[in-house]
């Protein structure tokens, strides 16, 4: 079914959050950002704080049933996160799970997080602000698994065998471009090398699923105020869930090792935590400390991302630069890695 065009001038904006009940005294529009999932628009007032307008782009690829159902899920984990007092997401204050309205478009509205997104990159911010700005995100990790940590009726190792199955169902249906039987078949292979003892875990807990610099806001003196864009948020086997942010590691990781800075970033990131002992705190240093954790955080991340997956598979699921700690040849990176 065709989307009918989005209606979001400044008047369409402010009539959809009337329509919520949302408004204040004298509304305007504030501010509009684009993200790679949405648009986000600052609504402000004389009498009371302001409140985002998050609206996913349109896709003539997503029919309105499912356009629909990625909002109503994104609010949905925002409503469990404030229910489980996490702090620094924002909190949803209404939604409208329909194309009939103002702007022809479901949207959600939420509390405006006030700060900028976080400018990360090998130089800056320097040290030791950087390393006391990785210990705050670690501390933001541990509190959303903790806060979600629950246990479910199947393990770990069968929820990731049926998105293996459902991947390569969709393969085989011509679904998805670029990925061929054999490789969902090698993908299949290696799962439970990877998950070792955690594949029989029914620990499951909330993963964002895109925790880099762009969604972590944060004021002038580096304090993480919030972090934004939960659209790819799920509860995932706390393996998943324990891998390092998105931020520590690079997007080129299938060819390219990690810079040296990085490698610093991480251990300062781990330090940061080490005399924690909560099964969150246990986990993640298990899963970020392992001596192959760059094959680990790829292929967990290759049963949800086709990009990933055929960049491992494109490789040969060797990654050129890994090396075993015994000097053994190579980069099979499960061969030797002591699970």
């Amino acid at each position: 079914m065709a989307h009918e065009a989005e209606t979001l001038e400044a008047s369409n904006i402010v009539a959809a959050v009337s329509e919520l009940n949302l408004c204040g005294k004298a509304p305007y529009l504030d501010g509009e950002f684009s993200g790679g999932e949405c648009r986000i628009f600052k609504v402000s007032f004389e009498d009371r704080p302001s409140v985002a307008v998050r609206v996913r782009h349109a896709s003539h690829e997503i029919s309105h049933d499912n356009h629909i159902a990625m909002v109503e899920d994104e609010v949905q984990t925002l409503q469990t996160l404030e229910e489980r007092s996490f702090a620094w997401a924002p909190k949803c204050l209404g939604a409208s799970l329909t194309f009939d309205n103002p702007i022809h478009s479901p949207f959600s509205v939420l509390t405006w997080i006030d700060g900028s997104p976080l400018r990360w990159d090998e130089d800056f911010p320097l040290r030791p602000l950087r390393d006391e700005l990785l210990g705050r995100l670690a501390s933001v990790q541990l509190s959303l698994m903790t806060c979600t940590l629950t246990t479910r009726p199947i393990t770990a190792g069968i929820y990731y065998e049926r998105r293996l199955g459902n991947r390569q169902k969709r393969v085989l249906n011509g679904e998805l471009a670029g990925l061929s039987e054999r490789d969902c078949l090698d993908q299949q292979s290696f799962l439970k090398d990877v998950l070792g003892e955690d594949g029989e875990s029914q620990a499951f807990a909330m993963s964002h699923g895109d925790l880099n610099a762009s969604n972590i806001i944060v004021d002038e003196q580096y304090n993480i105020k919030g972090i934004i864009d939960w659209g790819f948020a799920e509860m995932v086997p706390i393996a998943t869930a324990a891998l390092f942010p998105t931020l520590l590691w690079p997007d080129e990781s299938a060819r390219c090792a990690p810079s040296q800075a990085t490698l610093r970033d991480r251990q300062a990131y781990i330090n940061s935590y080490s005399s924690q002992t909560s099964l969150a705190a246990l986990s993640m240093r298990r899963w970020q400390s392992a001596e192959d954790v760059d094959f680990r955080i790829l292929y967990l991340t290759s049963i949800s991302s086709k990009g990933v997956h055929k960049a491992l598979a494109q490789t040969g699921w060797k990654l050129p630069y890994y090396k075993p700690a015994d000097g053994g040849a190579g980069g099979d990176v499960l061969s030797e890695a002591g699970i």
